[in-house]
């Protein structure tokens, strides 16, 4: 099904996408009061702001993704509680790997030493240090990740989201122009206005999803020996969500964004990534390997905020594999996680998704009946395993793909954040945390065996 036509889907369930190549072989702001007493023995000037540059300033910069600046003191003071608030829950930065999961690639998470200096600073009067100090000016410039792409395939035309409008969804197919297969090991994308462009889902039209990207994180390639391929006669399928700053609400911002596509060597297997998603069956998610699969990544597709995560995989033998664990876990912060140590797991293996709501009501969910349905999610294996939806959401997507036995989430989802966060296969009802309704399946895994 073109991914297009999912958009406007009824709210989904989460769910769990994997990306896997398988083998024949087998904010609110907070003020700070000016009398707040004084506490903190840490003071931004000397302290606070070498920290937040190294891990805030890919956002929150002047002209950049985030809704304010921190690379000032003018510019942070009247946000230390909300800096504190978001660092304290562990909701900032937006890398909700536990400690205890296996190791995955990418993540800025801040050490605790800094966490602490930090919070300290902001909850004990905010002191901004030596005022004769000049610090150095930060600003925005965006690069390309892995550095110059293959190809950079540009946005036909500029769009433009109109004044009085907060968020939008665009979405649009773009030629590759391709005169002979390519195989593709990242994709990227430069935004035309950084300062709207919330996230975005690259795809492979009616083929697997390229990359999830967001601002901030970083852009990792598929492991050596596992790729997507583009065949003759491709197009791109970007779907962008927008969202604007508070103070851009009444002004019209235009963008025109580029995707950036990085090309590897075919794979020796001969084989693209391609997805494996994770039902429900009985009260529980799983999923079944056919046969054997090199598990590459993780894509968990969320309804709503969940206080754990975590994905485990049973051996035929009774083995126990643990994939990922995650904390936190929020729908609006789309990832796909890419293990740094791929599993390979027997044809046969099962797949087990299990999930833990918080125990408070999230800020801004309604009370009532509609809490009952913002109750479960999905994962997809890439292949993606692991993929959660969001109810209330208008999203699409489209089955991933991965090459010989991996797995990974090669399908193109396309998701709404806010709206919804992107899915690929739903969970079943019965995983869900609330009352147990009809589940819908939004997403399936494909595999594609070699050529010829």
């Amino acid at each position: 099904m073109e991914a297009g036509r999912l958009l406007s889907c009824a709210p989904r369930p989460y769910a769990v996408i994997i990306l896997a190549i398988v083998f024949l072989l087998v904010v609110g702001g907070g003020h700070t009061s000016a009398h707040k007493p004084v506490t903190s023995k840490y003071d931004y000037n000397r302290d606070v702001f070498p920290l937040l540059r190294e891990h805030c300033a890919r956002c929150h910069v002047k002209g950049g993704p985030g809704p304010m600046s921190l690379m000032t003191y003018a510019d942070a003071m009247p946000w230390a509680v909300s800096i504190r608030d978001e660092l304290s829950a562990g909701r900032m930065p937006p890398w909700p790997v536990d400690p205890t999961s296996p190791p995955i690639k990418g993540g800025r998470p801040i050490n605790a030493r800094d966490l602490n200096t930090i919070i300290v600073w902001a909850s004990g009067g905010t002191p901004e240090g030596n005022t004769d100090v000049k610090l150095p000016a930060v600003t925005f410039n965006p690069q390309w990740k892995l550095g110059p792409p293959d190809l950079a395939i540009p946005m036909d035309a500029e769009h433009t989201v109109a004044p009085g409008t907060i968020e939008d969804i665009f979405e649009c197919s773009l030629p590759v122009n391709l005169t002979g297969p390519k195989w593709a090991r990242a994709a990227d994308l430069m935004p035309g206005a950084a300062s709207i462009v919330r996230d975005a889902v690259i795809s492979i039209e009616n083929g697997p999803v390229l990359a999830l990207w967001q601002p901030g994180s970083d852009t990792t390639a598929a492991p050596t020996g596992a790729a997507f391929r583009l065949a003759p006669g491709s197009k791109i399928h970007l779907r962008i969500h927008y969202k604007k700053h508070f103070d851009q609400e009444q002004n019209a911002v235009a963008d025109k964004s580029t995707i950036g596509l990085y090309f590897s060597d075919p794979p020796p297997s001969g084989r693209e990534l391609q997805s494996f998603v994770i039902e429900r069956s009985g009260s529980s998610f799983s999923g079944t390997l056919a046969e054997s699969a090199r598990i590459v990544a993780l894509r968990p597709m969320l309804d709503r905020a969940y206080e754990s995560l975590n994905v485990d995989a049973i051996t035929p033998s009774g083995g126990h594999v643990p994939l990922l664990r995650l904390h936190g876990p929020r729908p609006q912060w789309l990832q796909r996680y890419w293990l740094q140590d791929p599993v390979n797991l027997a044809g046969g293996s099962e797949i087990l998704a299990d999930h833990a709501r918080p125990s408070g009501r999230e800020i801004g969910q309604p009370r009532g009946a509609a809490d009952d349905r913002h109750q479960a999610a999905a994962v997809r294996a890439e292949r993606e395993l692991v993929r959660l939806a969001q109810p209330h959401a208008r999203r699409r997507e489209t089955n991933d793909v991965v090459s010989p036995p991996v797995i990974d989430d090669g399908v193109s989802d396309q998701h709404v954040p806010q709206f919804a966060s992107p899915d690929e296969t739903s969970i079943p009802a019965s995983a869900r945390l609330g009352p147990a309704s009809t589940p819908r399946r939004y997403g399936s895994a494909e595999r594609v065996g070699p050529e010829g």
